[in-house]
């Protein structure tokens, strides 16, 4: 049944075929040129994709889509415990009430301290074990375990090393004694790196108890100062609209930030934000996509007819010929379109070989995004060490091949063959079949 169809598909485009093979450096152009469209549409639309997928990459090794913080002031004096960043404490009460939007899958939430003590500095963070940035920093646990108590913490590896601290261990930690239960893998530049990792009710605590801190913002008992919220992709836009109107009723605005922000004020973190952020090469919008996908298909079009049409003019006595011995304009147009279809497939085939080319090449690819100053646990100004200070997150360009781009391409091509077609076939059918025998 094979041998048979492929018989079949070869007689019928016998014909084609051999004018194909004829008239190679001319139909080579329009090869390419189909080839490009093709191209063009499945890489640029993946770069488009590719560059959305990069801007949610902070975001996805954290489990959430939003993050939230809100600004504040700047303490008088760098001493004991203070909230990271400069950033003001967030009733607990406003938890409770982000989670009745509609859209929001999970929340979860923790508190970050810059502890001056005078031993060494130490970035503390309070969490709560049983959500999802507890469950994140358990699986990166190294030696030993979770904190069982208060009394309990979990420190990074890199402090460990650092200042030689193992478990069992004792840390002072704003004037108090915590048991080193356990070790955890640094989490480098990620936005949840810290040296101190433990229960959310001490550090509360902590902060709670700091003079310092009181004297620059109220800090009540359980307040904390940085919220996750995950919700599905396709309504991160819609819930971010709906928080914008919860927390600017709640914004208490007063002076300005060391980076300009206004005190008071909630920022809102997504992946949009980081967008701007990422490598200018890859920065497309859907607009400008759309507009040289456009342009390329139209050009295409253009010079394609223009070739068919030259090429229609050569062989002016070959059709005059056909229409002569009895060729009806059914009968040319389906010689004309098995060449179109055969120069459109050669076109398709040579595109897609080169696109996925493209796209392994690109995966290659290395983006940087930088994470924005309140949201890195490091302080700018402790410069000891220049390697905590870099927030530059470096990730491989997210590029993949999409099928569906490789679909849409081919439906493009198709329809380009068929206006192709139809307009080639117009012209042949404006010829006159003695004229053209007699002027030859």
């Amino acid at each position: 049944m094979c041998f048979i169809l492929c018989y079949y598909v070869t007689k019928t485009f016998d014909y084609a075929w051999k004018e194909f093979s004829k008239r190679k450096k001319k139909y080579a152009l329009n090869v390419m040129l189909i080839s490009l469209v093709v191209v063009m549409l499945i890489t640029l639309n993946s770069l488009g994709t590719a560059y959305k997928e990069a801007s949610r990459l902070p975001f996805e090794k954290m489990q959430s889509s939003i993050i939230i913080q809100k600004n504040g002031n700047v303490p008088e004096n760098i001493t004991g415990a203070v909230t990271s960043c400069s950033l003001a404490p967030i009733n607990n009460n406003l938890v409770s009430e982000i989670g009745t939007i509609e859209g929001v899958k999970n929340i979860f939430y923790g508190l970050f301290l810059w502890v001056f003590d005078d031993d060494n500095f130490k970035r503390v963070l309070g969490v709560n074990w049983g959500d999802s940035l507890g469950t994140k920093i358990k699986s990166s646990i190294l030696e030993g375990n979770i904190p069982q108590s208060d009394g309990e913490v979990l420190i990074d590896k890199t402090y460990a090393k650092q200042y030689n601290v193992n478990v069992e261990q004792k840390v002072e930690i704003s004037g108090e004694k915590f048991r080193v239960s356990g070790i955890a893998k640094g989490f480098r530049k990620d936005i949840i790196a810290s040296d101190v990792f433990m229960n959310l009710e001490p550090a509360q605590k902590i902060a709670y108890n700091s003079k310092n801190l009181q004297e620059t913002e109220t800090f009540n008992q359980d307040d904390i100062n940085i919220i996750f919220v995950d919700v599905k992709q396709t309504e991160i836009k819609a819930v971010t609209e709906k928080l914008r109107n919860i927390l600017n009723q709640k914004s208490l605005k007063g002076g300005k930030t060391p980076t300009g922000k206004t005190i008071g004020s909630y920022n809102i973190y997504t992946p949009k934000s980081f967008e701007n952020q990422i490598s200018s090469l890859f920065v497309l919008s859907d607009k400008l996509i759309l507009f040289i996908s456009l342009i390329t298909i139209i050009g295409s079009v253009l010079i394609i007819m223009r070739s068919m049409s030259h090429t229609i003019i050569q062989r002016k006595r070959e059709f005059g010929i056909m229409k002569s011995v009895g060729f009806t304009k059914r009968d040319i147009q389906k010689e004309i379109g098995k060449e179109t279809i055969l120069q459109v497939f050669a076109g398709y085939i040579l595109g897609i070989a080169v696109s996925f080319i493209a796209v392994l090449l690109l995966a290659r690819t290395k983006i940087s995004i930088s994470i924005p100053w309140e949201l890195n646990p490091y302080p700018h100004f402790l410069a000891s060490n220049p390697n905590l200070l870099d927030t530059v997150q470096t990730y491989l360009l997210p590029i993949q091949f999409q099928p569906t781009y490789a679909v849409l391409s081919f439906i493009i091509v198709i329809i380009m063959g068929i206006l192709t077609t139809i307009t080639t076939t117009n012209q042949i059918n404006k010829l006159r079949a003695m004229e053209v025998l007699k002027n030859e």
